[in-house]
């Protein structure tokens, strides 16, 4: 990294660190702190993180999103999944089904053009998994909403992936692309993350039992993330279902996980910072002219699915109302995760990433307006915050 990408940085995160101060004070979450400041400082106002500074730290955004699906994919244990039961699979399946039937419908409705619809839907399954985390860890929340929370994130964030990958796999036939070519890509993408998801976390989990020093355990977790984002950008897939796996399969194996993800936090909080502000000064408030009426069906087509999909299932199987009557609420956010689908589109089909963009980009600025506002709310409602300890 150049100095001038390290004079960015050390910029962003004292800026962010001030404006999640002041955000708290005020009651206000401190990860929409993080994204106000870097929307008042980045290219959309005041300009002082510029955009060819955005550029200089691309690796710190990498480094952190994957910091941050480790952790949220920490966050499912399978012995806990068993004890919630299959109940907490079939909401996230629904919420997701929910979204994607709804945008594409829409979406469809409104363009004729199946592959745009499809993409759109896909992307419209993903909630924030950065934003979440940071609200239930800033209030201290816990509690049967809080865990089906977190546990529903992870899989509607490993759904969206694969259903993107799919989608997209669709659409490279439909621009004329060969089967078998088509079929080896997705073939490559989706064997390829599991197999280095799988192998880092096996090398963690066996290098655990060779050690006595916590902080040493904590390095090979670092470096295994970076080995793992390095070898997927090196061969061109995505990093984000390995770095889930990774967090998965480590928590489940692991004798010392949770020792690690407390030790973790202390490290990981900075580039938390950097991402959410260079999050925000990422968007540009011009994009909310390109709403358009596409834009607005997705605004208003994916909560509305998420929600009534989480609804009636978690009706369906009894869980408990303060679950079934918020759960919907805190799934708005959105962000990194689908900001790097579009991006992959752009790569390849640079009109149709452009199209796509410029109704995520426009959604994003109100999802990560509103939806820190409307997930601590949620978790207020079920009454599992617990700041006073």
């Amino acid at each position: 990294m150049q100095i001038y990408g390290l004079l960015s940085v050390g910029l962003v995160i004292l800026l962010g660190l001030l404006g999640g101060k002041l955000s708290h004070s005020v009651r206000i979450p401190r990860v929409t702190g993080y994204m106000l400041t870097g929307l008042i400082f980045g290219p959309s106002v005041i300009g002082l993180i510029s955009t060819s500074a955005l550029e200089s730290v691309s690796l710190v955004n990498d480094i952190a999103l994957g910091l941050i699906l480790f952790a949220i994919g920490g966050e499912i244990e399978l012995q806990h999944l068993k004890s919630m039961g299959r109940k907490v699979i079939y909401i996230a399946l629904a919420e997701s089904l929910g979204a994607f039937i709804l945008v594409m419908g829409l979406s469809l409705a409104i363009t004729r053009d199946w592959g745009l619809s499809l993409l759109l839907g896909a992307i419209s399954i993903a909630t924030a998994p950065g934003v979440t985390l940071l609200v239930i860890r800033e209030y201290k929340a816990r509690g049967p909403l809080t865990e089906t929370l977190l546990a529903v994130v992870a899989i509607n964030n490993i759904l969206c992936l694969v259903m993107f990958r799919v989608c997209f796999a669709f659409y490279n036939l439909m621009e004329g692309e060969l089967f078998w070519s088509v079929a080896l890509m997705l073939f490559k993408e989706l064997v390829l993350s599991v197999l280095i998801g799988g192998a880092v976390a096996a090398m963690i989990t066996f290098w655990e039992q060779k050690i006595d020093d916590l902080s040493e355990l904590l390095l090979v977790i670092i470096g295994g993330l970076l080995l793992a984002i390095g070898l997927a950008n090196t061969i061109g897939i995505s990093y984000l279902i390995i770095c889930l796996l990774i967090g998965t399969i480590t928590n489940n194996l692991s004798i010392m996980h949770r020792l690690v993800y407390a030790e973790l936090r202390q490290t990981e909080m900075p580039f938390y910072i950097a991402f959410f502000v260079l999050s925000g000064a990422s968007l540009h408030l011009n994009t909310l002219w390109n709403l358009g009426f596409l834009g607005l069906a997705y605004l208003l087509a994916r909560p509305l699915g998420k929600y009534i999909g989480s609804f009636f299932v978690g009706k369906k199987y009894a869980m408990e109302p303060k679950v079934v009557n918020n759960l919907g609420m805190a799934l708005l956010p959105q962000a990194g995760v689908a900001i790097g689908l579009v991006i992959s589109v752009a790569d390849i089909y640079p009109d149709l990433g452009q199209n796509i963009g410029a109704v995520i980009f426009s959604s994003v600025i109100i999802y990560e307006g509103v939806g820190p506002f409307l997930t601590e709310m949620a978790v207020a409602r079920a009454g599992e915050i617990h700041l006073q300890e």
